[in-house]
């Protein structure tokens, strides 16, 4: 394998793939990055529309600069190349058809401001608008202060438990557990009886303990982007409209990748973010791994095709930073669904005076039927009354890649048996093959979550190759690494799309 140059190929420009690139580049390893769309991004892409910029999907807000992208980013000294930016609306949770008599007249809109965003302001929240008894009430806002004192160990106790069975813990009325649950499911985007626990508080703890949430400036398309940029300073190729065909493997080590054109690039070393199942199946060949390796891959539920939508306002209206909510006027148990309005980080994303609401109804690991487009819009409705009549338009997906924003389900769902532990690590059984982005490694959730996963990706990724973690690159070693990539053929075009045939 001496023949094989020490290169990396890393296969997809999402947030973890981008992040990869940019870690291996700033080591000082010659890096390719390939995106298959003519643009960066993957699910963290977005799109022009009537003068918006929209997010492919709906996004949860981050810790911007205390969170793992700006982890990402102080490992590289650019702390400061995003600006995260805070909103002054509150979050609020929205419920709809889930209580009954009295209690559906004290439902409906649960506002969150910044201050009540700790245990008591959210268990208030919570009882105000799922029926929940004064009892009932208490032992939620226990639940919630239990979550806020675990230690790390006490958290993956609860990875292989669902949410709804920990709520259990504290909650006896059925109802009440699943309506709960379905809200501390949001996060993962599942419902309450697939979730992980361990995975689901620790989301809850780092939105209680994380302070006022933020947004990139410029919208979350903003994150690969600047990853991509910073990793094309340090030497990075970076290829659009380029597919990968396969993986080359030789003796149970990889040799490079062969794209759709036929063009074959030597590497050392590939990252992929297309997804375990996909990387084992797809693009390596079952052949090339162990029988176990295999049945585990097959084994491990994907994370699910959300159906999304994307609505611009012609007018401010929805009057929150993010909504959270159940609607069970049309389905049992009620549909869990989250939005994200990004205007009200950074109103540049819409023409004056408009609006961007991106939302997602939750779905099943478990492949049963998801909700309709129709079912989430009219839930929107419900929770923002007029959002419809006053929509400038709306873009709508099931998460399948397909239409402006479809997400790739890539990830691997967050339920017991495949989080902490027991998620799909960043190496695999054949050497120089690593996984990173929402697939492997890491804990969290969305952007966080690949981003976490593409620092241990890449520290692995440095171990096997015997470099101490906390040293920088020479500058030679970068100079070589972009020497490397210009003398290499099939290397000839660093940016923008890279010529087929």
């Amino acid at each position: 394998m001496d023949e094989v140059p020490l290169r990396a190929v890393v296969i997809g420009s999402g947030v973890g793939g981008a992040a990869a690139a940019l870690l291996l580049a700033h080591a000082g390893i010659a890096t390719i990055l390939v995106e298959k769309e003519r643009r960066l991004g993957g699910s963290s892409a977005a799109h022009e529309r009537d003068g918006f910029r929209v997010d492919a999907v709906a996004h949860m807000p981050c810790r911007g600069e205390a969170g793992p992208i700006g982890d990402v980013l102080g490992r590289v000294g650019e702390r400061d190349a995003i600006t995260f930016l805070e909103s002054d609306e509150p979050a609020a949770l929205c419920f709809a058809g889930v209580a009954r008599g009295a209690a559906a007249r004290r439902a409906g809109r649960v506002v969150l401001r910044p201050e009540l965003l700790g245990l008591a302001g959210l268990a208030r929240g919570a009882a105000r608008g799922l029926d929940l008894t004064a009892l009932e009430a208490v032992r939620a806002a226990r639940l919630v202060a239990h979550a806020m004192s675990m230690r790390d160990v006490d958290l993956a106790a609860c990875d292989d438990v669902t949410v709804e069975q920990h709520v259990a813990r504290f909650l006896q009325r059925p109802a009440a557990v699943a309506a709960l649950g379905g809200l501390l499911g949001l996060p993962l985007s599942l419902p309450g009886a697939e979730a992980s626990a361990g995975e689901a508080l620790l989301a809850l703890r780092r939105l209680a303990r994380g302070g006022r949430p933020s947004y990139p400036e410029g919208g979350a398309a903003r994150v690969p982007d600047v990853l991509a940029r910073l990793a094309r300073e340090r030497g990075a190729a970076v290829w659009m409209g380029t597919a990968v065909r396969r993986v080359l493997v030789r003796d149970a080590r990889v040799c490079g990748v062969e794209l759709e054109d036929g063009t074959a690039v030597p590497a050392r070393l590939v990252v992929s973010t297309a997804g375990l199942q996909r990387t084992v199946s797809g693009l390596v060949g079952e052949r090339h791994f162990p029988e176990a390796y295999v049945a585990r891959a097959r084994a491990l539920a994907p994370q699910p095709r959300a159906v999304q939508v994307r609505i611009g306002l012609r007018r401010r209206l929805v009057a929150a930073s993010a909504l959270a909510g159940l609607d069970g006027s049309e389905r049992a148990p009620p549909l869990s669904f989250y939005g994200l309005v990004p205007t009200s980080f950074d109103p540049s994303l819409a023409p004056p005076g408009h609006e961007i609401l991106c939302a997602r109804a939750v779905a099943s690991a478990r492949g049963a039927p998801s909700a309709s487009t129709d079912e989430l819009l009219r839930a929107l409705d419900r929770a923002v009354p007029g959002l419809l009549s006053e929509a400038v338009f709306i873009d709508g997906s099931t998460g399948d890649g397909d239409g402006p924003g479809g997400e790739d389900a890539a990830g691997t769902a967050q339920v017991p048996g495949q989080v902490g532990r027991a998620r799909p690590a960043v190496h695999t059984p054949v050497r120089g093959l690593y996984l990173a982005g929402r697939a492997a490694g890491g804990r969290g959730v969305g952007m966080e979550l690949a981003a976490a996963s593409a620092m241990e990706c890449v520290d692995r990724i440095l171990v096997d190759l015997g470099r101490d973690l906390g040293a920088p690159a020479p500058p030679a070693l970068v100079t070589i690494a972009g020497a490397l990539l210009g003398r290499a053929a099939s290397s000839t075009v660093s940016w923008a799309t890279r010529p087929r045939g």
